[in-house]
C-alpha cells in the first residue's frame, strides 16, 4: 500500500538546556513562538511534499537583557519525529498477523 503522503514532522528547538539541567533559568527567549511554548523553546511542523525533499525553518532568539554570563555557549538541541507516529504503535501481541492476512498499512519512519 502506499505510504500516506505528505508526512508531517514535528519539531522542538530548546535554547540552554545544559543551563537549565543545572537548575539555572535561560539566557535566551525565542521570538515568534507559540504561546504554550516556553520562551527557551521554539516548536512547530513542517510538512515534505516529497521523499528526498528539503525543508528550511528558521528560529530566532534573542538574550535577555538581564543576562551576565554572554561568555559561555548557548546550546541549542533539536529533537523531531513524525507527527502522529506514536499514536500507531501496537503492542507486541496484537502486532502478530495470522498466517495469510494482510500487514497493516506502514508509517514512514525516520
Amino acid at each position: 500500500a502506499p505510504v500516506p503522503l505528505p508526512p508531517v514532522l514535528e519539531y522542538v528547538f530548546d535554547a540552554d538546556t545544559d543551563r537549565r539541567r543545572l537548575g539555572q533559568a535561560p539566557r535566551v527567549s525565542f521570538l515568534g513562538r507559540r504561546p504554550s511554548d516556553p520562551e527557551h523553546q521554539f516548536s512547530d511542523t513542517v510538512e515534505l511534499p516529497r521523499q528526498h525533499a528539503r525543508a528550511c525553518v528558521k528560529a530566532t532568539f534573542q538574550l535577555q537583557d538581564s543576562i551576565r554570563d554572554k561568555l559561555r555557549p548557548i546550546a541549542v538541541t533539536l529533537a523531531y519525529g513524525i507527527q502522529g507516529a506514536g499514536a500507531t504503535r501496537q503492542s507486541r501481541g496484537a502486532a502478530r498477523q495470522s498466517r495469510g492476512a494482510a500487514l497493516p498499512p506502514l508509517s514512514p519512519v525516520l
